[in-house]
């Protein structure tokens, strides 16, 4: 059995963020319309960690992927990546792999792209200021998405702790030469943010609905399962929510969940999948938005064959004989 490797190093050569986004338009049109088959993920949990486990199957790609990704915050401490995985890619004609490759730049650069899309759909194109949430292993793809799809001016970073804000800003800042990225100063800064990001492990808000700028767009990618949630309540009550799918947000986004907990039906939530605003016009008749993702294998699905397809033409990776 022949396949072939593609390392971090092979992905990040061939498919960049403009890429990514791209392939998410593919990727959540074709979700929506039933054109890509993407069962709910399998979690295993440990004391440590989650293991997930995530299938597709593309008819029109002839393509099956499943990826197996870790979510271990203590690897942090261990110099490790908290998020890491490995995606397989089966040819769907014979069943047989075709290439296996690191899933931890994929899925950094993967979710990054749905917050591109999202906010390319969802926010005002004229927003100059956002903020952004967290400054782990997701949050670089965060703002190079952000910045991908608005010309944006500013950008307020903000950490629990305010020396890793700083050392992200400087870290990034020559990437970014239209935009300055400054370390937040405080939630006031919110109020002249037209794009908020929240791309953190809080289980808990991360900030006040208050202090919210009056008409808003905001990106939830951060909080794992069914009992965190970055964003208030009362944010959420009063937010035109848009999710990735829907049975899988009902069932595992702390967001929507803490909605349904305060007795609001799944039925009157109105809840919208990205896939199906693709090539809509924006409807900017509310003023709050909020996209909420917790990742989909059909993402995976798409990125993965354009990487393997792009690999292939450039004789990119490494046979391996199984």
């Amino acid at each position: 059995m022949r396949l072939i490797s593609l390392s971090r190093a092979d992905i990040a050569a061939c498919f960049g963020m403009d890429d990514a986004i791209a392939a998410m338009e593919t990727a959540f049109s074709e979700l929506s319309r039933g054109g890509i088959e993407a069962p709910l993920r399998t979690a295993l949990v440990s004391k440590e960690g989650t293991i997930l486990y995530k299938p597709a199957f593309s008819p029109a790609l002839d393509l099956f992927c499943v990826k197996i990704v870790s979510v271990f915050q203590g690897n942090a401490k261990l110099g490790e990546e908290v998020t890491a995985g490995t995606i397989i890619l089966n040819d769907a004609k014979t069943g047989l792999p075709l290439a296996i490759m690191d899933a931890g730049y994929l899925t950094a650069l993967r979710t990054g792209a749905a917050t591109g899309l999202a906010t390319r759909l969802l926010s005002d194109e004229n927003a100059a200021e956002a903020a952004l949430f967290g400054t782990g292993g997701q949050a670089f793809c965060q703002l190079e998405a952000m910045l991908a799809v608005r010309d944006l001016r500013t950008v307020h970073v903000f950490s629990r702790r305010p020396e890793n804000a700083r050392k992200f800003c400087e870290a990034h800042a020559a990437r970014f030469p239209g935009c300055l990225l400054v370390p937040a100063t405080g939630p006031e800064v919110l109020s002249r943010c037209g794009i908020v990001t929240t791309a953190s492990t809080s289980p808990s808000p991360v900030f006040d609905d208050k202090a919210l700028a009056p008409r808003v767009h905001i990106n939830a990618v951060g909080s794992l399962g069914a009992h965190r949630s970055e964003i208030p309540v009362a944010t959420l009550a009063r937010a035109r929510l848009v999710v990735d799918q829907r049975a899988a947000c009902l069932k595992e986004a702390g967001e929507i969940i803490s909605v349904l907990n305060t007795g609001v039906s799944a039925e009157s939530l109105g809840l919208v999948e990205l896939g199906e605003l693709v090539g809509k016009p924006r409807d900017a008749s509310a003023p709050v938005t909020v996209f909420k993702s917790v990742g989909n294998a059909a993402q995976d699905l798409v990125c993965a064959a354009a990487v393997y397809r792009i690999a292939l033409g450039r004789g990119a990776g490494k046979p391996v004989e199984l």
